[in-house]
């Protein structure tokens, strides 16, 4: 059974992948969301925190991306991998409430590219998230 936190970071990859796609209000995405999931109180905490995280930072995760894949422009790349980098980026360069380790997190983002994604997302998201985590986390290894 996944875990709670795949949970929420599945229903973050819809919501951001709506927003991305069309020009809905973040606050009222995020409230037909929680309505509809029922999470429990920390797990609610923790999905609009990513939600409004990644939302706020956008613009600096884009560029993270674009540095770490210039050969894929954001704008040309799948929603769905755009927002499971983004997801991934926030909690590893930017959230610093949750303390997510850095593996599990790209392994999580792996897991959702793998489910979500096209035959090759998992292999691209991995290739991204490592290579900016040798970029930015210094004394990082696998």
């Amino acid at each position: 059974m996944p875990s709670l936190r795949h949970r929420v970071r599945t229903i973050t990859l819809q919501v951001l992948f709506e927003l991305d796609a069309t020009d809905h209000a973040p606050d009222e995405v995020v409230a037909r969301w929680v309505e509809d999931e029922m999470l429990p109180a920390d797990a609610e905490r923790f999905f609009r925190q990513l939600v409004f995280g990644v939302w706020e930072h956008y613009a600096y995760l884009d560029r993270i991306i674009e540095e770490a894949a210039p050969s894929w422009p954001v704008n040309q790349m799948p929603g769905v991998d755009k927002s499971i980098l983004r997801i991934a980026l926030y909690e590893i360069l930017i959230d610093d409430a949750e303390k997510t380790p850095v593996k599990a997190v790209i392994n999580e983002a792996v897991e959702l590219a793998k489910q979500f994604g096209s035959d090759n997302s998992s292999r691209f998201v991995n290739g991204v998230l490592g290579t900016v985590v040798t970029r930015y986390i210094e004394g990082y290894s696998e």
